[in-house]
């Protein structure tokens, strides 16, 4: 962080902006001010990963029979999927292109309970509770 802006006016018209450290702004420069929105946690996205390789192993879920050898390409399976079958369920900046690295902690354990259930559940028939530990929806520490 190299700043911090306050509103100073009731109508929140008017900020006092103070910058912590130097920047690097030249003379007319524009900057965008965007509210703070948390992204995905470090261990959410470690735990996503280890589920992909799980679903993917002979030892887990099994898809590297159908295919499935790469917990990076079975990602961007997972993406198209999401996009052809809830085009509007995952908002993100970037146009025509879904990315789950814009997703908050909300919107991500939301994503990982959906690929979850609607996908490798119901439509491959993966009991993964192997992998949660129990056969229960996922309240995922985040």
């Amino acid at each position: 962080m190299i700043g911090k802006i306050t509103v100073i006016q009731d109508d929140q018209k008017a900020v006092f902006v103070e910058l912590i450290e130097p920047a690097n702004f030249k003379m007319n420069d524009l900057v965008d001010i965007k509210k703070h929105k948390s992204k995905r946690s470090i261990s959410q996205n470690r735990l996503y990963w280890a589920y992909l390789t799980w679903i993917i192993s002979i030892d887990g879920g099994g898809l590297i029979e159908q295919g499935h050898f790469s917990p990076d390409a079975l990602h961007e399976d997972i993406k198209a999927w999401v996009v052809s079958k809830y085009p509007h369920q995952f908002t993100t900046k970037k146009i025509n292109k879904f990315t789950t690295t814009e997703l908050d902690t909300k919107e991500f354990t939301e994503f990982i309970n959906l690929i979850d259930r609607e996908l490798m559940v119901s439509f491959f028939e993966i009991d993964t509770s192997k992998f949660w530990g129990d056969g229960e929806e996922k309240a995922l520490p985040f």
